[in-house]
């Protein structure tokens, strides 16, 4: 519903245009009348219309004076200006401030709907424009940050100001830059996925209103650290900063209602005097933000505690190659034991930073994804998600937990895949074995049709049947044989024959050794 507000001094005007039309099949909702200038205004305020049916002469203010007012407020408004009189210079004085239209009185049914149907439409179509004009925007916004965090990573120079306004459409010059994240944290967030990309979202939204007041140009986008910031301030103001973005953190904490345990935290970055080197500043900001999972405070500025940029861990090289182990013999256990004995190792290093336990972390998921891929593929997205689970951690212990479940779940995943990869060809066998046990079978001939040399073949059969190759064909032809002797019109002979014995003696002593009788004597059990 478009809201409209209606305002004239005479009620009989304002009853007159609530009954004449229908508001609610048109789209519209009236949601305030006033009877002056002054009341109409604060009306604007309040209730923030998208139109305002006014008379051109209102009491307390003039109409025209209204008007332009009501668009300093609100610089949407539409307005449809009526009047008792046919007077062309307060038509043409209300045309110059965007007024739709200009309607006499008495006011006729056909002429107002009309007007508000085409209104409406034109609304509809500015509606699309801006919502493009803004999306535009924010493409743009969240190309300058990925291309400002790139440039960070990898220490090099950042972009001119005549750069950004050209590539970006950012309007930057001499002043104050700096870099911010804003990181909110909720206990399990892997858990409540949805929910957390929800909140990640209102948090951008958040930032993006607050820094607007705030800064004389800015750029913001969502990443998978939390909510990155490019500020430009024609001169720094620090308590004006800060309480926009103990503001900010405020409002996003509020969202306890949806996650009880919401926690936000500001990174800022230290101030430059020129975009190029805004690199420094997004990297000292990143620095505090991994920080946060070591010491907990809503407020960290890089012009007030130095980030120790260069300060890094590096596992042992021994240490690496016991990770790779365990994973490539996916050997649950023994990466469980080696994940503890290097987190109390790397809990106890002091001072721990943000940073080294990031390196820790990283470290330990490189070592064991090379270990895994020696034993099947892998998934790209596997790694992928670790490193945005990471920044969903709130502390060690999470990044010690997220390490340990899911590389334990995929050693797992490629453990079963192994032993089906195992278990396929041994009954590829059993089904070539059925279909050609009445033949002088032997195990070269199996091995060979399922693809493997006979020696790797003949330990692969008895590791997953438990019987090496002639004793489970033995057994088959006996089971075999047992079913044979039960019929009439077959013989001793017919049925060592039928499964694959030419020698009867041969046959009928194996089988008295197996089941216990003679072939003869089993028929004559069982007829």
């Amino acid at each position: 519903m478009l809201k409209v507000v209606l305002a004239d001094d005479e009620n009989k005007v304002i009853l007159l245009m609530r009954k004449l039309i229908d508001w609610e099949a048109l789209g519209y909702e009236v949601v305030g009348v006033a009877n002056d200038g002054p009341h109409a205004l604060e009306l604007v305020q309040t209730q923030q219309p998208q139109l305002l049916i006014t008379d051109i002469r209102m009491p307390g203010c003039d109409g025209i004076e209204l008007i332009r007012r009501a668009k300093e407020l609100q610089p949407q408004l539409h307005f449809i200006v009526i009047s008792g009189y046919r007077q062309f210079e307060y038509a043409q004085s209300a045309l110059k401030y965007g007024v739709e239209d200009y309607l006499l009185k008495p006011l006729k049914q056909e002429e107002l709907s009309s007007i508000l149907l085409r209104i409406k439409d034109k609304l509809g179509e500015e509606a699309a424009v801006e919502f493009q004009l803004k999306q535009n925007s924010e493409r743009q916004q969240e190309r300058f940050i990925d291309t400002l965090k790139n440039a960070a990573d990898h220490d090099q120079p950042f972009i001119n100001a005549a750069q950004a306004d050209t590539e970006f459409g950012l309007h930057f010059a001499d002043g104050c830059y700096f870099a911010a994240f804003v990181k909110p944290d909720i206990s399990n967030a892997a858990q409540h996925l949805n929910g957390y990309q929800l909140m990640m979202q209102h948090t951008l939204e958040i930032v993006r209103q607050g820094v607007q007041t705030l800064a004389d140009e800015y750029a913001a986008a969502l990443l998978k650290e939390g909510v990155a910031i490019l500020l430009y301030m024609r001169e720094y103001q620090p308590v004006e900063v800060k309480q926009c973005f103990t503001k900010i953190r405020k409002e996003i904490e509020k969202q306890r209602d949806l996650f009880w345990d919401i926690r936000s935290t500001v990174c800022i970055g230290s101030r430059k005097d020129r975009l190029e080197q805004a690199g420094v500043s997004m990297r000292e900001a990143l620095w505090l933000c991994r920080d946060r999972l070591c010491h907990v405070q809503p407020w960290r500025d890089a012009e007030i505690e130095e980030p120790v940029c260069s300060g890094h861990y590096l596992m042992d090289a021994a240490q690496k190659k016991r990770f790779q182990d365990a994973a490539e013999y996916l050997d649950a256990n023994r990466f469980a034991q080696e994940l503890e004995s290097s987190y109390r190792y790397i809990s106890r290093r002091q001072p721990l930073t943000g940073q080294m336990l990031e390196d820790w972390f990283r470290q330990v998921l490189e070592a064991s994804l090379y270990g895994m891929q020696q034993n099947g593929s892998v998934a790209d997205r596997f790694a992928r998600t670790m490193i945005e689970d990471f920044w969903r951690c709130t502390n060690a212990q999470d990044i010690f937990l997220l390490l340990r479940q899911n590389i334990r779940q995929e050693i797992l995943r490629l453990e079963g895949e192994k032993a089906l990869r195992e278990t396929r060809p041994i009954t590829e066998a059993k089904r070539y074995i059925q279909q050609h046990y009445q033949e002088a079978l032997r195990l070269e001939d199996v091995s060979s049709a399922v693809g493997f040399n006979a020696t790797y073949f003949s330990a692969l059969f008895k590791k997953e049947t438990g019987q090496n190759f002639m004793d489970y064909l033995t057994e088959l032809r006996v089971n075999k044989s047992k079913e044979l002797l039960c019929r009439d019109d077959l013989s001793v002979q017919d049925v060592a024959e039928l499964v694959g014995y030419r020698d009867l003696k041969y046959f009928s002593r194996l089988f008295k050794k197996i089941t216990g009788v003679s072939p003869s004597d089993y028929k004559k059990l069982y007829r």
